[in-house]
């Protein structure tokens, strides 16, 4: 019974709502108080000004890890957008997915080895043959959230 209790404790951790305009407002990790957002247009057109630099980013999720919500990417133009969290202190739900939210965080610009790259696509629930295909490394811009609010 008291490793129950514990893990419904560490799972209602995750979602906080609190008020904000008067709706329900669910936030993951930190809560974000920020007024505005940047886009990822604007973040990445002046990506030197954001970098390593506290920052609130406003996206659309497109994925989210299947296995544990430990990671999730936005929908942009070039597809190489991942949000992870603050010291694995949090998660967040497949639901998220289609979503506006706002994160709160830094972001930098980052090498992806074959392995990470293929870790990312086992996440993601992809088909061993599509897994194998990765064989070159890249880059992506990794984004360190403390906080997630979702808008709509």
């Amino acid at each position: 019974m008291r490793l129950i209790l514990i893990f419904l404790f560490f799972c209602t951790m995750n979602l906080i709502h609190t008020k904000d305009d008067g709706k329900e407002s669910p936030f993951y990790g930190a809560k974000i108080t920020a007024k505005e957002a940047v886009s990822f247009s604007t973040l990445s057109k002046n990506f030197s000004k954001f970098e390593n630099k506290l920052v609130v980013l406003e996206a659309i999720v497109e994925k989210v890890c299947a296995q544990k919500g430990c990671w999730m990417t936005f929908k942009v133009p070039e597809n190489n957008f991942r949000v992870k969290f603050h010291n694995y202190s949090f998660f967040v739900p497949l639901s998220l997915i289609g979503k506006k939210v706002w994160v709160e965080g830094k972001v930098a610009r980052t090498k992806l080895s074959v392995e990470e790259k293929r870790h990312y696509l086992e996440d993601e629930g992809k088909s061993k043959e599509e897994i194998l295909r990765v064989v070159n490394p890249s880059f992506e811009y990794q984004f360190t959230a403390k906080g997630v609010k979702v808008l709509n």
